[in-house]
């Protein structure tokens, strides 16, 4: 066990106070918005009181759990705190009782997280929001909640989690190569090129290259799955196919990242949105880097081979009852509204689980569109396999050292050609490790940082039900000019994340607001970064241990983006807007008020929004499930870490083939055009290769 049992006595008091047993007279309190969730407030309310088990739950257990996946030296920081807490001198120190954190009253316990979260030292604030944030993930995210029956949540998707559903397209299984068959064949073998990563990149590269005749062998450190054994809760979906179980989290604790470690990367946990640079992103990275290559016919012709490849198009679509909603307000306000293109060939897909795996099949990711092209040219496959380095000689890349199935050997494996596509937060690292010292690996990290607002209405809107993220605005897009601002998206947000996400104002606001889980609707502000500062780089151990910066300017962009996202709430008829700000609290229309954007109490809250704004302590996080540019092409080794080509600076006939060659954020989900750009660093190899033959 990581944790000490004193350790694990002060989370059990921890969460015992987030998510605290209920007196009756708090219980009186809980009230349902109407009598159309599941069951009566009254046994909700007993449903949700039955947090938290002091003497050692089995939500207190999930919370431990959860704590035990942080990175190591994160973990001891943690524990640092704990140990504080479990003695009388560190207690004082922290909330100004003198006794340990554990003897605590609940009460006093609660009043003392309430005081981190306004405390002037930006240690406990981050202290508060922390502890917070991943007590309520854990528990209900955990599929085990007692919470969920209640609420009229099931936890799972409930058509395709039965056992006799059937999928609408059946597709073959890949073959994955064995343990035993890299030691018997793939050691004495050269293959023409070896590719690390399965997502957008590395997927498109292998279909290419096998299509051209090479032997290609595809590296991934993630498991396959198979769409049958995509039927995930929110807890064993983040275990099997997230970076680090989506504990992510830059060095001051302010941002947190999404990312794939998973077959497909990408590509199998994304929210279908299949969205093309627009022309003043092409334009900047033709006019401003030096890279005409995306102001060519060719790109064009290459994202439209993208679309018609993985069927992206916004025929089909039924909007769930959020994004209709979306629709409306945009609508009553004026504001700019469009659908988002599916990479689901039109096809109706109505999975708000798809972040999880394409149980149907539907969603073509890598898995069902380039990567099979490859196996159909012979392209080979080995998953659960992590690449240490890439070989080289003479500064020519020969190969990669990696660990097969998570084996203690080292296995060597050599190709004529090298190329990572293991993503924006892991390519940096292989590359430094693989003894590259080009400076601008690992920076100029961008990562579009979002904040969440969520409104309340009167009838049940399920959140969780239905097709994900199929309608965006553009009324906040060039706040800083140039094509610099924010996007409004519907996502899906299941109710780990819900509560994690909004600030924590005691246990019976924390049980009034999951409660009405299924009343609420999510908008996220999904800024294009443009000069925040991010940077990734690993510890001693190797781990991602990346920096970074929000800007005035990003943060105004998330600000004007906040401000018409509240607008449309109001406009579309919800109850309640909820922001993440800690300093101000939700908007509450009165029964007897019209529900009105325009109504003049709703506009003096709006102001009191605008003016605390989204300051670096003022909210829980700023997410991020994009990341880009930490290893950006350019045209000189001064400039970029890259070549035009995508052939890295430092070593021949390595390239790199996935988001970290953005120049800039790409302000839209990254997905389109890292496919695109993968044709063209694939074309460029293909070019290079007939060159060599020749000569």
């Amino acid at each position: 066990m990581i944790f000490t049992k004193a350790q694990v006595n002060v989370i059990a008091a921890i969460a015992d106070a987030v998510v605290a047993p209920l007196s009756p007279e708090e219980q009186a309190k809980l009230q349902t918005v109407s009598n159309t969730t599941s069951n009566t407030t009254q046994q909700a309310a007993a449903a949700l009181s039955a947090y938290i088990s002091y003497s050692g739950s089995t939500d207190a257990h999930a919370v431990v759990e959860l704590l035990e996946q942080l990175r190591p030296d994160q973990r001891e920081r943690l524990q640092t705190i704990l140990n504080l807490l479990d003695s009388a001198a560190g207690t004082f120190l922290l909330t100004g009782h003198f006794n340990r954190f554990a003897q605590l009253e609940r009460n006093e316990r609660q009043k003392a997280m309430t005081s981190w979260k306004t405390s002037m030292l930006p240690p406990l604030q981050r202290l508060y929001s922390t502890l917070t944030g991943l007590v309520v993930n854990a528990i209900y995210r955990n599929p085990s909640c007692p919470a969920y029956q209640a609420i009229g949540y099931q936890g799972r998707d409930p058509v395709r989690s039965q056992k006799d559903y059937q999928p609408k397209h059946v597709t073959e299984r890949l073959p994955m190569v064995t343990l035993d068959e890299v030691e018997s064949q793939f050691m004495s073998k050269r293959f023409d090129a070896i590719i690390v990563g399965s997502g957008a990149g590395g997927g498109v590269c292998a279909a290419e290259l096998a299509a051209a005749g090479q032997s290609v062998l595809v590296i991934e450190k993630g498991t396959y799955y198979h769409e049958s054994e995509f039927h995930w809760d929110e807890k064993t979906g983040i275990k099997n196919l997230i970076e680090a179980q989506s504990l992510l989290m830059s060095e001051n604790g302010l941002a947190q990242v999404f990312c794939a470690s998973a077959f497909g990367g990408g590509t199998t946990v994304n929210w279908s949105a299949s969205l093309k640079p627009q022309h003043y992103v092409r334009e900047e990275w033709g006019k401003k880097f030096g890279l005409t290559h995306f102001m060519s016919p060719q790109f064009v012709k290459d994202l439209d081979r993208v679309y018609e490849r993985i069927g992206a198009t916004a025929s089909g679509i039924k909007h769930n009852k959020p994004n209709q909603l979306f629709i409306e307000g945009c609508h009553k306000l004026g504001y700019p509204i469009a659908d988002v293109p599916q990479n689901t060939g039109g096809q109706s897909h109505e999975c708000n689980w798809c972040f999880y795996g394409c149980t149907d099949g539907i969603k073509n990711g890598t898995m069902n569109t380039w990567l099979r092209d490859a196996h159909a040219k012979g392209a080979q496959f080995l998953d659960r396999t992590k690449v240490t380095r890439v070989l080289s000689e003479n500064k020519k890349a020969v190969g990669v050292e990696c660990v097969v199935h998570n084996s203690d050997t080292k296995i060597k494996l050599y190709a004529d050609r090298v190329i990572v596509s293991a993503g924006s937060m892991n390519t940096p690292g292989l590359l430094l490790h693989s003894g590259l010292t080009n400076k601008h690996i690992g920076r100029h990290l961008r990562l579009h940082p979002c904040q969440f607002v969520y409104g309340m209405f009167d009838d049940p809107v399920d959140m969780h039900a239905g097709s994900i993220l199929t309608t965006v605005s553009n009324v906040a897009e060039n706040e800083l000019g140039g094509g610099y601002g924010a996007k409004i998206e519907v996502p899906a947000s299941h109710m780990g994340l819900f509560a994690a996400i909004l600030p924590w104002r005691g246990p019976v606001e924390h049980k009034q607001t999951m409660l009405n889980y299924r009343h609420f609707m999510p908008l996220v502000l999904i800024s294009r970064d443009k000069d925040s500062v991010g940077t990734v780089k690993y510890n001693d151990q190797g781990h991602i241990a990346f920096d970074y910066t929000l800007s005035k300017g990003d943060r105004r962009s998330l600000e004007a983006a906040l401000d018409r996202a509240v607008m449309i709430l109001a406009a579309a008829g919800a109850r309640q807007v909820h922001t993440c700000q800690r300093g101000v609290g939700p908007f509450v229309f009165a029964q007897d008020e019209e529900i009105r954007a325009d109504l003049p109490r709703f506009q003096a809250w709006r102001h009191k929004v605008a003016k605390y704004g989204l300051p670096e302590n003022g909210v829980n996080l700023y997410g991020s499930a994009h990341q880009m540019g930490s290893c950006r092409l350019g045209v000189s080794p001064k400039v970029s870490a890259t070549k035009p080509t995508g052939e890295t600076w430092d070593v021949k006939d390595l390239y790199v083939a996935d988001a970290s060659l953005f120049p800039t954020a790409s302000g839209v989900n990254p997905m389109v055009t890292v496919e695109a750009i993968a044709l063209h660093v694939a074309a460029s190899i293909i070019k290079s290769t007939k060159a060599s033959a020749h000569l």
